[in-house]
This record gives structure tokens, sequence and C-alpha cells, in this order.
């Protein structure tokens, strides 16, 4: 018998799939409810055949029957607003692997996605679930706030530098993700025939990660709401499945500061399994596994920071459970991958 039981909202799409891979060999955590908007009735292994059989169950289509200790939601911006409030005052803990308590300001989410957001009790008490960064909120909060996949990956590269004040005042995040960043659901510039054979920029200079890592900087960092260093953020789609990389530039920094942003990184991730700083990274030494790989990199007259990880893993569900275990008092790495594929 599993220690806990969790229930997975939304899964059937990539990363409530992707929970479920990782939940089938977890040793403390147990799956016995998942959910799913267009499949209910239909056995998971109908669903996602290459999930192992102990997690064969049948899906379910409301949430709120979910009689769990924690509930993992992988839905579209808006969706978890109607249902955390119910799993909340029946005591199930939540990991939002969504949108929608990411962003402190609901004028900012109403900004960003386009909604008003109704539930104002919810993202008062919601921890910001960037694990190595926030652990003491996490360990004490019901409801976390998984951040997206980029936010993630740009954030653990510069928030220990911007606590100590290290970033210049302009800072340019140059971004690359696979297309399963996107969702399951294909879309005009998704579609293999579009996005195989090329490298395409898009968000047009306003993601709706960008105010989450505007945000996130300067509270993470005690800057304020807006941090102390302005983003210029740009994503672009390439043709992988899995995987983000982000070329962070400092313009201004003397090349010769590279081996103090090293150690300050090092420092700060010292007793943080998950990351790690090092050479620059290659995205398949992160593919499958929880683990960002961090560099810093002269390229003189400034520095380069490198920041890689599966985004389908730790910059979504792997991350998820992550913050689950600190939650319960478990061991941080308990049923995650620490290393990649490799090749």
């Amino acid at each position: 018998m599993p220690d806990f039981t969790v229930g997975v909202v939304g899964a059937n799409g990539f990363l409530g799939s992707e929970a479920i891979r990782l939940l089938a060999s977890h040793p403390s955590f147990g799956l016995t409810q998942a959910t799913s908007a267009h499949h209910g009735g239909k056995r998971l292994s109908e669903v996602a055949p290459w999930l192992p059989p102990s997690v064969d169950l049948t899906l379910t289509t409301n949430a709120e029957e979910l009689d769990v200790d924690a509930a993992l939601l992988a839905l579209p911006p808006g969706e978890a607003l109607s249902i955390v409030p119910g799993l909340l005052s029946r005591g199930i803990r939540v990991v939002d692997m969504g949108a929608d308590y990411r962003l402190k300001a609901p004028g900012l989410y109403e900004d960003t996605y386009a909604r008003a957001h109704t539930d104002p009790e919810g993202l008062g008490q919601a921890a910001y679930g960037l694990t190595e960064l926030n652990r003491d909120a996490i360990r004490a909060a019901k409801l976390v706030a998984n951040p997206g996949c980029y936010p993630t990956a740009t954030l653990l590269a510069l928030v220990p530098l911007a606590k100590k004040g290290l970033l210049p005042p302009h800072v340019i995040v140059d971004a690359k993700s696979g297309t399963s960043g996107a969702g399951a659901s294909p879309t005009p510039s998704t579609h293999h025939p579009q996005a195989g054979a090329s490298v395409t920029p898009y968000g047009e200079g306003k993601h709706r990660h960008l105010p989450e890592i505007r945000e996130a900087l300067g509270r993470l960092s005690s800057h304020g709401e807006q941090g102390s260093s302005e983003i210029t953020f740009y994503p672009h789609l390439v043709p992988l499945v899995r995987g983000i990389l982000c070329s962070i530039y400092a313009p201004g920094v003397p090349v010769e500061h590279s081996a103090s942003w090293a150690a300050t990184l090092q420092g700060e991730y010292s007793q943080s399994p998950f990351v790690r700083v090092g050479p620059v990274p290659k995205l398949p030494w992160t593919a499958g596994s929880n683990s960002c790989l961090i560099s810093v990199q002269s390229s003189p007259p400034s520095l380069v920071l490198f920041s890689t990880l599966d985004n389908l893993v730790k910059g979504g569900a792997g991350q998820a459970i992550q913050n689950l275990n600190v939650m319960f008092g478990l061991p941080e790495t308990a049923g995650l991958p620490l290393g990649g594929l490799g090749i």
C-alpha cells in the first residue's frame, strides 16, 4: 500500500501522462484516480498505452469526486479556478501544473490570460513552486503553483545572482523549446510539417511566461515586484519534442566575473541535487530527468548563462512531484530521475 494517494486531473495531456509515468515508480505515492474531460470511462491503457500496467485506471470526468491525499492538476488556463477550492476544502493538497496560481497580482493574471481570476483566497495562499528557491513556503503549503517551463529554466539561473545584486540592468533571454511545450493538441505552428524543418520565434515579445519571470524574479530575489533587472525574453520553437535551452546574455558584465558568478550558483545549489553548475549543457543531458544544468561562460565583452532542462519533467510534472515530496516530508529526490539520457 502506498503511504499517500494521488489523483491526476487532466491525465491525457503531455503533462498529465508524464506525471503518471513518474508516479508509477514512486516509492511513497500511489496513483489511485485520474480524470480526463474527453476520455471518461476509458482505461488509461487505451489513451496512453505506453504507461505501465500498474497505473491502468479507468478515467473519470469529475475532479470533484477525487478522494486522495494530493492532486496534480494539468489543465488549460482558467480551468483549475473552479476545481481548487473544492479540493482544498476536502483536505486534499494540490499542485497546479497550469497557470492559474502563478501570478500573484490578479490584474496581471487578467491581462496575461484574458480572464478574471475568480479564486483570490487560493491565490493568496498558493506557494510558488520553484522548489530549490522556495522550499520553506512549499513545505507549509496546501496549494502550490508549479512554475512554467521557461520560467523554471530562466529563474534557476538568474535568482541567485539577483539576490546578490550581480545582474546588470538589462538581461536578454534567448530561449529554445521543443514542440511538446505547446501541449498535446496540434496547432498550425506546432504541426510537424510546419515545425519539423524550422526554428521559429514566437510570442512577439509578449509571451505569457514573461510576466511570470519578471514577477517571480523580483519576489524571490527580494527586489520588489519587477526585480532589479529588465528582462527581454524571446522564445523559439525548435524541431525537437523535449527540452528547453535558455541562452541568457548579461551585457556589460566583465568576463573576469565569471568565476564569482559560477561560485554564487554553486553555493546556492550545493544542497540541491537536481541543479548542477558545469560545462555548457546539451539538451539530451537532461532529457527524461528532473535536472537543470547551468553553465557560466565568458563571451567578451560580457557573460553568458546557459540553462537546460526537460520541459515535461523539471519544467512540469517532475517539479510538481518534487514539490509533493517536499509538502509530504519525503526525500526531495523520491521517484525522480537525476540523470538524463545523454544522447
